[in-house]
């Protein structure tokens, strides 16, 4: 995600943040049970940074071996999950809601949402940008969980990112979206989420 001299965006929340100075990273912990290890269309992704910034709220961040810096990664994939009553709709809307404001002063920022009515979870695709040189797109899927003590709202996401100098490298970057589009959606979309459980 755009972190450093750019957007962070907390997908479940629908927030934006700005940061300006690099994460201490002391001890990287697998809050959500999930594993420090990810495959995900034939990559494996590793656990470099994870979060549990209010009691009900975790995210945590895998990088590929060949990215390795949360600063500058091409490929990255994200899972939240917030403890409680927060529903899939609710989630979405502060999501679509954000990226509308964000919309009115940057005309990069784009978005499509897909509902699934047969297991009740949406996805949203979108596009955003720093408005200089980083751009983002962004495969978001929402998806209730329960277990025998606790519901989470979980967000898993496939994040690509660029850094543009030139109209270009611009072309490649959308060309890239519009070859594998539907196909990184489908496969999203198609993945049997990690069931997760928080570490008390």
């Amino acid at each position: 995600m755009i972190r450093q001299k750019r957007i962070w965006i907390i997908g479940i929340m629908g927030l934006i943040l700005t940061s300006f100075t690099v994460m201490n990273i002391d001890k990287v912990i697998d809050f959500l049970s999930i594993g420090e290890q990810i495959e995900f269309n034939g990559e494996k992704y590793n656990l470099k940074w994870s979060s549990n910034p209010s009691t009900n709220y975790y995210k945590q961040e895998y990088l590929r071996e060949s990215d390795n810096n949360l600063n500058k990664y091409h490929k990255m994939m994200i899972i939240e999950a917030i403890k409680g009553d927060l529903t899939v709709d609710q989630a979405v809307g502060a999501k679509t809601q954000e990226l509308e404001n964000w919309k009115k002063k940057n005309p990069v920022v784009n978005y499509q949402k897909f509902d699934n009515k047969q297991t009740k979870e949406t996805m949203i695709d979108f596009v955003v940008s720093d408005g200089a040189y980083i751009y983002e797109w962004n495969v978001y899927r929402y998806q209730q969980q329960k277990n025998k003590k606790d519901k989470y709202m979980v967000l898993y996401a496939y994040s690509y990112r660029d850094s543009l100098n030139d109209n270009n490298d611009l072309k490649k970057f959308f060309g890239h979206i519009k070859e594998n589009r539907m196909d990184m959606i489908n496969k999203v979309g198609n993945l049997e989420l990690p069931k997760v459980k928080t570490k008390k």
